[in-house]
């Protein structure tokens, strides 16, 4: 595929609306992600709630106010933060109306309830099992900002990329980002969405172009062009500013950086499943 073609397509990825138009039957299955962490979502469990990678679970899917302020529902039960203290988790209450119960989004993303608590992120951290809670609003500014979105959780896949230059060598983190020889180990597993431009996940944080002399980075998750990903039918992983992962070795030493898109084996890469235990 030419250069001009993988912008073509990275292009229209990128302004894909935030909201997605659910299929038919499945209106109540959106989730709730912060606006700058799209592809972790807001995760209820009977510990309370946490951000965990999206995974189509229906402790993940929500049912927002048609209008205004309302319940957001999950199943039968209606979110709410049990508890005092600054840092309440939410949970699945019995549906009361209460103002506990009663959230309303505005334009920047902030929701906020009848009881003026908001939902946030605690640190705004990235990481894997983050708790939420219903925090004290701020009087200025919004709390963490989130989105409400559409998941097809069937692209939704964990995979190592295995390079086509150096079979048997796969993109993972040891001691650093770099080639390591292909296993199912934890450093490995990346979380990506393949018919989607979005964040590629290792180790609860995400991979980044342009780092030092270009280099391919794995740090904090934003909602950032350099950290949106997507791979394409050549196999090829290009980013939304149209950089592609490459291969390069750098006297005698295989090193990974983000380049100008080409059509070689260095820039190719094989989406490879983990193997069932």
């Amino acid at each position: 595929m030419r250069i001009a073609a993988i912008f073509l397509a990275a292009a229209s990825l990128c302004v894909a609306p935030a909201l997605a138009q659910p299929a038919s039957g499945v209106q109540g299955r959106m989730t709730l992600q912060p606006e700058r962490l799209p592809g972790m979502c807001l995760t209820l469990s009977d510990a309370g709630s946490v951000s965990m990678p999206c995974d189509g679970s229906a402790r993940q899917f929500f049912e927002m106010p048609a209008a205004g302020a309302g319940p957001i529902r999950n199943g039968d039960k209606c979110v709410a933060p049990r508890g005092a203290g600054y840092y309440p988790q939410l949970f699945a209450e019995t549906c009361d109306g209460s103002p506990e119960q009663t959230w309303t989004m505005n334009a920047e993303g902030e929701l906020r309830s009848g009881a003026e608590r908001c939902i946030s992120v605690m640190g705004q951290a990235s990481r894997t099992g983050t708790t939420i809670f219903g925090a004290e609003c701020p009087r200025e500014g919004s709390a963490h900002q989130w989105k409400v979105r559409y998941v097809d959780f069937t692209n939704v896949i964990e995979a190592s990329l295995e390079s086509k230059a150096r079979p048997g060598m796969c993109i993972g983190h040891d001691t650093g980002v770099g080639l390591y020889p292909c296993s199912d180990n934890y450093g490995q597993v990346i979380s990506l969405d393949r018919k989607a431009m979005g964040q590629m996940r290792l180790k609860s944080s995400c991979f980044s172009g342009g780092y030092a002399f270009g280099a391919l980075g794995l740090g904090e998750c934003w909602d950032l062009p350099q950290q949106k990903w997507v791979v394409m039918e050549t196999g090829q992983v290009v980013n939304a500013g149209v950089q592609c992962i490459e291969l390069v070795n750098e006297n005698g030493r295989d090193v990974l950086r983000t380049k100008a898109c080409k059509l070689i084996p260095e820039q190719q890469w094989v989406l490879r499943a983990p193997k069932k235990p």
